[in-house]
């Protein structure tokens, strides 16, 4: 009659029940351990201490994933109130000077917006690039001669041709030539006086000029 191993710390079954596995885990294990009992061999039935341990081993996964559950559930409240809470206080910002990361914008059917850059030492010219959602560069303005610290561009929201962009999302990429003949990728952030506050299904949006950035980017609040 063929026998099935125990059940230890360290027997494949004990690895496959790990926390990604919950249920899987809980049924595999119960299902072999029946097995287990039913093909033991009659001549040397597993003693209670045995059994005993591996219902042990069985009970502490479980508590666990009991733990790890709790954990995730925990988490995912206290995020939802902090969103809460910070789209419930972003009306709170109209009439400010916002400054906001400025990696990815919805553009508006006007205006303007002023996007800036830190400028390192050693770099000798600074690059500002739009990009349409699809990869294309629509707009590229560089500046050479600058000197290390704030440097800013204003974007009226046309193309290179100089033609009114539709309203949409668009990506913010700065780029700095060192003097060492490398490039290196700058963050790039907008300030501007918040006009409006817009709530969509994504969070709150600060509207910034002719860009709206939403309020999870925002890095400085001044009031005026």
């Amino acid at each position: 009659m063929p026998e099935v191993d125990a059940i230890t710390p360290h027997s494949p079954l004990t690895r496959a029940l790990q926390p990604q596995r919950t249920e899987m885990g809980r049924d595999a294990f119960l299902k072999l351990l029946t097995t287990q009992l039913r093909l033991q061999n009659p001549v040397r039935p597993y003693d209670g201490q045995e059994l005993a341990a591996q219902l042990a081993v069985f009970s502490q996964l479980e508590q666990l994933l009991s733990i790890r559950q709790l954990m995730e559930l925990e988490v995912g409240q206290l995020s939802a109130l902090m969103e809460g809470i910070g789209s419930a206080s972003a009306p709170a910002l109209l009439g400010s000077t916002v400054r906001a990361e400025a990696g990815k914008l919805l553009l508006d059917v006007q205006g303007s917006v002023r996007i800036g850059c830190e400028v390192p030492q050693g770099a000798t010219a600074v690059r500002m690039e739009v990009w349409a959602p699809d990869g294309r560069v629509l707009r590229s303005v560089e500046r050479r001669g600058v000197s290390a610290g704030e440097q800013w561009f204003e974007w009226d929201g046309t193309d290179a041709a100089g033609n009114r962009l539709p309203a949409g999302g668009y990506r913010i990429r700065i780029v700095a030539t060192m003097e060492t003949g490398g490039e290196r990728e700058l963050s790039a952030f907008v300030e501007d006086v918040v006009e409006a506050v817009r709530f969509t299904a994504d969070g709150a949006y600060l509207r910034l000029g002719g860009v709206d950035v939403p309020l999870s980017a925002v890095l400085e609040v001044r009031r005026r």
